[in-house]
């Protein structure tokens, strides 16, 4: 991916980052206001992969609140309380920090004296920035195929394609160039999806030994591990998952004779489902010559998982645990979004991976040919 230098990171931001993220016997003070609250209690969270995990609770009373502690580097958190419709996220760090929400407006949120707050917010909306302006010609491309006009579609899909790699690149050197923040590991973990293997090891690499102990730096470092395990040209890796029936499969019991894709999908998810056709299809073409389909649905609830499997006419081996992102297949082979694929040979070697639509037929075409 092509790297762009971004001038405009400013001496503010190089300021705040070099201050947030020194490691601090210090502790941190949140000052709440919920606006609107009863008195009730309020919670300190945490989210752990599909979980949520409480740090602290406290007491709300009159719509004040103070939680204290120690990190020793900076997490994202957020705040709740039991039985009232709030959620205030925030930076924290080993400082005084006044978070102040409201009950009747979810846009009344405000977060003051958390420097990584202010980092992570400069990051946020700049990625935000990109994001907005991808919706914008999201539907201008709509448009434009309502009146059936190529020419300006092409001109749009070119527009959306260079905004997307402006954005990715925006944060990829984000992280390089501010080597000691957490703040930008945890948005670039959180956006692992726009990046390669490469680019993702180069971040790694970069990373000053002092936060190595931040969370979200061992969760990346693991992320990166678990990927150069599954890369191309790596002997799969094998699992044991239930399938639609309670029953076991190992991804072993059928690689060794066919060409095996691994599909990784879900009900829930559309991109999976305009996909499915597709593989259908490849499926049809190609199982009598040794081709065949290996589902590993992040999928959380049974009935829809089944329901989807027949609705589109999924006639291969499924396999779930119903975990949802924290699939033990899906961490194995680290993936980090879905439609999420990898064709691995009579070998048992994978020889390539998120291989879709006609680049999918292409693909099999030229192995049976």
């Amino acid at each position: 991916m092509r790297i762009i230098i971004y001038s405009f990171l400013i001496a503010s931001v190089l300021f705040f980052v070099s201050c947030s993220q020194q490691k601090s016997t210090e502790k941190y003070t949140i000052n709440v206001t919920v606006n609107g609250a009863k008195d009730t209690w309020a919670y300190l969270a945490k989210q752990v992969g599909s979980e949520q995990i409480t740090v602290d609770s406290t007491e709300l009373k009159s719509g004040k609140a103070v939680f204290t502690g120690t990190l020793e580097f900076p997490e994202f958190y957020f705040i709740k309380l039991k039985d009232q419709q709030l959620y205030l996220p925030l930076f924290v760090d080993n400082n005084v920090i006044d978070a102040t929400g409201s009950i009747n407006d979810i846009r009344g949120r405000n977060v003051t004296g958390s420097v990584a707050q202010e980092e992570f917010a400069y990051i946020i909306d700049s990625m935000n920035n990109y994001s907005r302006q991808e919706r914008q010609l999201g539907m201008e491309y709509q448009q434009a195929a309502a009146h059936k006009d190529t020419v300006l579609m092409k001109d749009i899909e070119n527009q959306y394609n260079q905004l997307n790699t402006e954005k990715s690149a925006f944060l990829l050197n984000y992280v390089l160039e501010h080597h000691e923040s957490v703040v930008g590991v945890f948005v670039l973990l959180n956006n692992t999806h726009m990046y390669d293997l490469e680019e993702l090891d180069k971040v790694v690499s970069s990373l000053d030994p002092a936060i190595s102990g931040s969370i979200y730096v061992q969760e990346l470092t693991d992320k990166v591990s678990a990927i150069k395990k599954v890369a191309i040209g790596q002997p799969f890796t094998d699992f044991t998952l239930n399938d639609p029936e309670g029953n076991p499969v190992s991804l072993s019991s059928v690689v060794g004779e066919n060409y095996i894709l691994v599909d990784f999908w879900a009900s829930w998810c559309q991109p999976c489902r305009a996909e499915n056709p597709n593989i259908v299809e490849a499926y049809n073409l190609y199982h009598d010559k040794g081709f065949d389909v290996f589902g590993v649905s992040l999928d959380r609830d049974m009935d829809s998982w089944k329901q989807a499997i027949e609705d589109d006419h999924l006639t291969w081996t499924h396999v779930s645990d119903l975990q949802y992102w924290n699939s033990a297949a899906g961490k194995l082979y680290g993936v980090q979004s879905i439609p999420h694929n990898v064709l691995i040979d009579p070998d048992g070697i994978i020889i390539d991976k998120n291989i879709r639509g006609q680049d999918l037929q292409d693909k099999l075409a030229e192995i049976f040919k």
